[in-house]
């Protein structure tokens, strides 16, 4: 069917080239030459987009053979005899390329190699995946290939479909079998738990061994709490068990390890790492009454049912105290400092602030500078001036609900006025428009209405600005009074989550506290959108290994290059560092400078765990048609043609300024 549409498209741009030669231009001499350079120069285009594969010498020739070494991890295992894999493939590959074929190396990529660098080369690729080598190969012009590989490929069946394809042979050459391997395929521990919670895991291991089982220790950072006993798997099957490491962890982050004890063929998948945070920091929804009064008690329980997210409750109890809704189990006091609830507002997805007056929002001011969804009840014009609306001085009286503006929320909390709610009280009225009015009351229901719920978006943040108090006195009452408040801040809350994954909050990260061997670093940076910021991340011993400055672009995610295996720290900072953070104090020049956030990259790769395919999988034979021929290579690999190309389209440049068109 492609052939017939690309015939079709020659047609019809060679239709359109004579057209515009013989119809729009100037009639000049050798117009016919004119065009059919352009023709030429078309066809060849219209063939690079066929790409038919293509003999790439005449009959005769004789094969050219190319060697594909793989470099993967589990080329590093060792024989029954105790020697590496690696050392007989390289022999081999040197053997190989001494006889005149080209040598290949599949590790995390294709790359072209001389044989005389073969004993500097190491196996570290994270998997063995040909598919894409023999494809580069075929298109060099490779007749043969042979595969230098201990056969646990990734993808078997596309490495023999393209060389069919292509119309290349394939072999696998003959290596000694790597010993008896067993490796930890997976460990399962929850991300985060709550004080006083029991920490429980799963653990599975896979591969082969010659003992009736296996002894696994568990490791609670870095001291071993459990040795687990488990039957040894079958080939090709996995063995599991569950444990418990108990409770009363220590808030803050703890790395579990899981340990195969003894040794096997290849140690880089003996043991898998986790993270688990206790009594994490980061949490959906952080509720902080600066100046507590019933409200909090209402809507806690209601944003934990609305909003589907962990929340956190915190009533303000001094200057420099903060008394958790909730307190944690096992003694702990539910009680923290000012340093600890700036470091929450931080990283919370959603802050709902209480009490909000002139000195709560200086403090919010910092810590919530960056919250992409924030809920803040006024106290005065001060605290909504927070939110970005400009307010007056509060009106007393009661204020009953009109019917709802058009807003966000409007379907939702449409005849809430004609409900017969409890009035609200204390209202702040809005001089200067402030945004979008959701809710409008009026005094004693009647005169000039006022608004009691304004809600703001700037750039990708929500805002909400509760202008009026009482609204606990719904929740208070059984029956319809305690539904519309249900209703009113799931709307709130739905309309400021709409479209926005539960993550951690604002601030730069790597995706996870363990990352994955040989992949890209992959960061979060919400709340730091189209800013520069200037990334340092340091090994064990404090050396840099990595300095960059980069702009975080839309959606926070981006990437940096791959790390070695290992524990590393990490820092960020605005990348301009000549203003200072805080211009209203003077700097601490005596201040420590915050140790940096520990990472790590993962050693664990699943490449030795997979079964050896069998040989005759690899095997595949190429076209007795062909056989004549030196090898077979796609159409745009073969420079000829960009030549004739590039010719073509000069020839008519050069040929239309001499005969005066343009």
């Amino acid at each position: 069917m492609l052939p017939f549409l690309l015939i079709a498209l020659l047609l019809l741009a060679g239709g359109f080239c004579g057209w515009i030669y013989f119809k729009r231009e100037f009639a000049v001499k050798r117009r016919g030459l004119l065009l059919g350079a352009r023709l030429v120069a078309v066809a060849g285009v219209v063939a690079l987009l066929w790409n038919p594969v293509m003999p790439a010498g005449g009959p005769g020739a004789g094969p050219e053979r190319y060697l594909i070494l793989d470099a993967s991890v589990s080329m590093a295992a060792l024989t029954p005899a105790g020697t590496p894999v690696w050392e007989a493939a390289v022999e081999r590959a040197a053997e190989l390329a001494a006889g005149g074929a080209r040598l290949l190396v599949a590790r995390d990529g294709v790359h072209a190699l001389d044989p005389a660098a073969l004993d500097s080369l190491q196996p570290a690729g994270t998997g063995s995946v040909f598919a894409e080598a023999v494809t580069v190969a075929a298109e060099a012009g490779a007749r043969e290939v042979v595969l230098l590989t201990d056969r646990r490929l990734r993808d078997p069946v596309a490495t023999a479909a393209v060389a069919r394809r292509l119309g290349v042979s394939l072999t696998a050459d003959t290596l000694p079998g790597a010993a008896a391997n067993l490796g930890i395929g997976r460990l399962d521990v929850p991300a985060a738990i709550e004080r006083g919670e029991t920490l429980r895991g799963r653990l599975e291991i896979e591969g082969a061994t010659g003992d009736d089982s296996v002894t696994v220790t568990v490791s609670l950072d870095g001291t071993p709490a459990l040795a687990l006993r488990l039957a040894a798997p079958a080939p090709g099957g996995t063995s599991a068990a569950e444990f418990t490491l108990g409770a009363g962890l220590d808030p803050g982050p703890h790395r579990v390890t899981a340990r195969i004890e003894g040794t096997d063929a290849l140690p880089d998948d003996d043991e898998r790492a986790a993270i688990v945070q206790a009594d994490p920091e980061e949490t959906g929804v952080l509720l902080v009454a600066f100046a507590p009064d019933w409200e909090p008690r209402f809507l806690l329980p209601v944003l934990k049912q609305v909003t589907g997210l962990p929340v956190r409750g915190y009533l303000a109890t001094g200057p420099d105290r903060y008394q958790a809704m909730e307190p944690g189990a096992a003694g702990v006091p539910g009680v923290i400092d000012r340093g600890a609830m700036e470091r929450l507002l931080r990283r919370a997805e959603m802050v709902v602030a209480m009490g909000i007056d002139g000195d709560a929002a200086a403090f919010l001011a910092g810590p919530a500078a960056r919250t992409q969804r924030l809920l803040l009840f006024a106290a005065d014009g001060a605290g909504a001036a927070a939110g970005g609306v400009e307010a007056g001085d509060g009106l007393p009286g009661e204020w009953y609900l009109e019917e709802a503006p058009p807003s966000p929320i409007a379907g939702e909390v449409a005849g809430f006025g004609a409900a017969g709610l409890p009035p609200l009280t204390r209202v702040l009225p809005v001089l200067d428009g402030g945004g979008g009015p959701a809710l409008d009351v009026r005094l004693g229901g009647a005169g000039q209405p006022q608004a009691a719920l304004v809600l703001r978006t700037e750039q990708r943040r929500r805002i909400g600005v509760v202008l009026a108090r009482g609204f606990w006195r719904w929740a208070f009452r059984d029956g319809a009074p305690r539904e519309h408040y249900r209703r009113l801040w799931a709307a709130v809350g739905g309309w400021m989550m709409a479209d926005e994954p539960l993550a951690a909050g604002p601030g730069v990260r790597p995706g996870a506290p363990v990352l994955p061997r040989g992949a890209p670093l992959f960061w979060q940076g919400r709340g730091y959108e189209g800013e520069e910021v200037a990334l340092t991340v340091t090994d064990s011993a404090g050396a840099i290994v990595l300095d960059s400055t980069l702009t975080v672009p839309p959606g926070g995610s981006f990437t940096t290059p791959p790390l070695p295996p290992a524990r590393y720290g990490y820092a960020v900072a605005p990348a301009d560092t000549t203003a200072p953070a805080d211009t209203t104090a003077p700097a601490d020049t005596t201040a420590p400078a915050a140790p940096p956030t520990p990472f790590e990259v993962d050693s664990f790769t699943d490449d030795m765990l997979r079964l050896p395919v069998p040989p005759a999988e690899l095997s595949v034979r190429a076209p007795a048609e062909s056989a004549d021929s030196r090898g077979s290579r796609p159409l745009r690999t073969w420079p000829a043609l960009y030549l004739v190309i590039l010719a073509a389209l000069c020839a008519e440049w050069i040929g239309r300024r001499r005969s005066g068109l343009r």
